[in-house]
């Protein structure tokens, strides 16, 4: 039996069904696909036979209520129950065959991507091939199934659908519109649902490109390509509209240009590149399947797309053709957060390896040093630390005691292991060096595999670890000393790849640190003569931003139409991903605290929601105090802009962007300092077409020490404040 719950997930399942024929799960790109199907009254009724058993029997089985709402299990099913009412009537025996056949592809679409999911790769259309071909031979045995005849008397079914208005329609497109490319294009579109005239071509694209501009310019990019690909190799034209031939080169544009792989011109230039592949395997295909008498459906297109994907899976050098790694659904968004993700997140998956000290301390050498960090071991670091006379002393500097650095706690820079702890080697008098220990005490960690980190020169027991040691972020190792080639004390540090003394340094970044009390820096290099200290957690933001699973927010909101209220909860999904979920307007806002910055990074729902306010408000907040700093970043703009503007940048969007949306934030701190009363941000975001200010929208987040915030935004003139939380 259906449980509670499964009955929506199987409503939005049967619908999205229509959609994912495009990679979609646009419920208004599927009410059309719907009203399309039903143009021929037998393929309508016979599709949504199909894919309603589909997705019944997968709700019954209990398969993943989200699959099943996605019509992942469904589209399958329905393009073969379209293709057994397109070519029988609709008979008793064809009803019983239509939900058979659903349940039969159901199974087979399952079976298919547990065996292609092994290699990470979509199944596509290819249980509909199969299960088609399986469908209508066994049509071909039954006395009850009889030859749908509607598709020769097009008059006749145009007018059952819209009478009168809809024949004459069709006689004007006859005699007026006589591009024989145009009207093979459309046929082609309609073909994908078993629907051989323009007018379902034409709706199906005109939903498309409001659905998506950049599916439907790859949509005529693909057809174009295919049309002067036949054109050039002498082939029959015929063959692209009034056959199941054309909609290959439609969808595989689509795939390729947009939907597996992020929109850009280099998706672009694929799409183009693999269509007269397509078309070659189309006509070589249809030569072996002839004598079969199998239809090629998208065979073509499955093929071609699936090997394609899997070849590029064996890329080893970097390229700006990037396959979707987090898949949106729509090539806009696929590439809206593609890029908004990149050059905010360009250090994405890297380990945070962090200042292995507390406190401010000044780089004295830094990579390509000017004594010892020079080839193979440049990129490195010597930390010290100096007095406001940038002196590393007390007194003459004769004694160990009196350099400010010695004797100071070493930390590690990041969770790991200890693969090497060295502590017998004593420290040098100030001014000499031991040169036959050239790194002195030392302890290397591993953080993983390729990453290790060394720091050298410590003071001879004070190192309290050993080899095979777990340590985490901050623990104590050891303490600066002046062992090795070391003439004054000061901590060497470098990142390395492999685990041993003497190894090459590695360029990678550090992350998380104050830059001459200026700027936070999260993947970074310190530079000589600056001075650099640990972050420090501000009480007051570390409390607000600890948005742990399940903390809900209360909010009271004055607006100019009166007072409202709206409940937000913090919700963790299966994927580790945090978001604030509204609970009035079923918004989701997602974001990431990486314990010095809190970001949102995605925003889904209703944009007169406070919940959106809030996601521009602190799009990009610091989690820590400086004094003066001012945070910049970019909002993507499908995300602050709208309507015809955005309208017309997405068809220019993978090759030019001119729309674009700043974002810089401001702090300001009431109270004492180490324990702070207020903190409030200032945020302006301003719109640019061209380079040029067409808007701009601001806000203030304040955040108190007793848990309550206050979220003004000016350009809606609202005021919302939360209590507690």
């Amino acid at each position: 039996m259906i449980k509670n719950g499964a009955i929506t997930a199987l409503f939005r399942g049967v619908l999205k069904s229509y959609s994912q024929i495009f990679f979609s799960e646009s419920y208004w790109l599927a009410i059309p696909l719907v009203v399309v199907s039903f143009l021929d009254i037998s393929a309508g009724f016979s599709g949504l036979l199909s894919v309603m058993t589909a997705n019944i029997a997968a709700s019954c089985l209990c398969f993943n209520k989200q699959s099943v709402a996605k019509g992942y299990y469904g589209f399958n099913s329905l393009l073969v129950g379209l293709g057994l009412g397109y070519y029988y009537e609709m008979t008793l025996i064809i009803i019983v065959i239509a939900i058979l056949s659903g349940f039969f592809t159901f199974i087979l679409t399952v079976t298919l991507q547990g065996i292609l999911e092994k290699y990470y790769l979509p199944s596509l259309s290819l249980p509909f091939v199969l299960s088609i071909w399986i469908v209508l031979s066994a049509g071909k045995m039954l006395s009850g199934a009889e030859i749908n005849q509607d598709g020769v008397y097009i008059l006749n079914r145009l007018f059952i659908v819209g009478g009168y208005p809809l024949v004459r329609l069709h006689e004007w497109w006859i005699k007026n519109i006589t591009s024989e490319f145009l009207n093979s294009y459309f046929l082609s579109l309609g073909a994908i649902f078993f629907q051989f005239n323009v007018f379902a071509g034409l709706v199906i694209s005109v939903s498309l490109l409001f659905y998506s501009r950049i599916a439907f310019l790859l949509s005529l990019i693909g057809y174009s390509v295919a049309w002067f690909a036949y054109m050039f190799l002498g082939m029959d034209l015929n063959q692209l509209g009034y056959s199941f031939i054309g909609f290959n080169f439609i969808l595989g544009a689509i795939a390729i240009g947009g939907y597996f792989y992020v929109p850009s011109r280099q998706s672009f230039l694929w799409a183009f590149a693999m269509t007269p592949i397509i078309a070659l395997a189309a006509a070589g295909l249809s030569g072996l399947f002839k004598p079969f008498n199998l239809i090629l459906v998208s065979l073509p297109f499955n093929l071609i797309v699936i090997t394609f994907i899997y070849t590029l899976r064996f890329r080893t050098g970097k390229s700006s053709f990037k396959e979707v790694v987090i898949q949106q659904g729509k090539p806009e968004l696929n590439l809206y957060s593609y890029q908004s993700f990149t050059s905010r997140f360009p250090n994405f998956g890297w380990q945070q390896i962090k200042l292995p000290f507390f406190g401010e301390w000044l780089v004295d050498q830094g990579h390509n040093g000017e004594h010892t960090h020079k080839g193979e071991w440049s990129d490195a670091w010597d930390f010290v630390i100096a007095g406001s006379d940038n002196l590393q002393y007390l007194n003459e500097g004769n004694d160990l005691k009196d350099y400010y650095c010695f004797g100071q706690n070493v930390l590690a820079p990041a969770d790991g292991a200890v693969v090497v702890a060295e502590d017998g080697t004593v420290d040098n008098p100030a001014g000499e060096v031991n040169m036959k220990r050239n790194w002195g005490n030392t302890v290397i960690i591993k953080h993983s595999e390729g990453l290790y980190s060394k720091l050298s020169h410590l003071k001879k027991g004070s190192v309290t670890v050993k080899p095979g040691d777990n340590v985490h972020y901050g623990q104590i190792i050891g303490k600066v000393g002046n062992s090795g080639r070391s003439p004054y004390p000061h901590l060497h540090f470098q990142l390395q790849q492999t685990p041993y003394i003497g190894s090459k340094t590695l360029n990678y970044p550090l992350f998380g640190f104050v830059d001459d009390g200026k700027q936070l820096m999260t993947f970074s290099y310190p530079q000589k003569g600056h001075r650099i200290k640990s972050v420090e957690e501000n009480p007051v933001l570390k409390k607000a931003f600890n948005l742990y699973p399940g903390t809900k927010f209360n909010w009271n909101i004055r607006t100019q139409k009166g007072n409202e209220t709206a409940n937000w909860e913090v919700i963790t999904n299966a994927y580790n991903k945090s978001y604030i979920f509204c609970l009035s307007t079923k918004s989701v806002a997602y974001f990431e605290d990486d314990g010095v910055q809190f970001s949102f990074t995605h925003f889904e729902g209703d944009r007169r929601s406070l919940l959106y306010s809030c996601y521009l408000a602190a799009f990009r907040v610091p989690l820590v105090y400086i004094n003066g700093m001012v945070t910049y970043d970019s909002i993507p703009a499908n995300r602050t802009f709208k309507g015809i503007r955005l309208f017309l940048h997405d068809i220019t969007a993978p090759f030019f962007m001119y729309l674009s949306a700043n974002y810089e934030v401001k702090m300001e701190m009431k109270g004492p300092a180490f324990d702070p009363d207020t903190i409030i941000y200032s945020s302006v975001l301003s719109g640019y077409s061209f380079k040029r200010l067409i808007w701009t929208k601001k806000y203030t987040l304040t955040v108190n020490s007793d848990n309550s915030l206050k979220l003004e935004d000016s350009f809606s003139q609202t005021e919302a404040i939360c209590e507690s939380y």
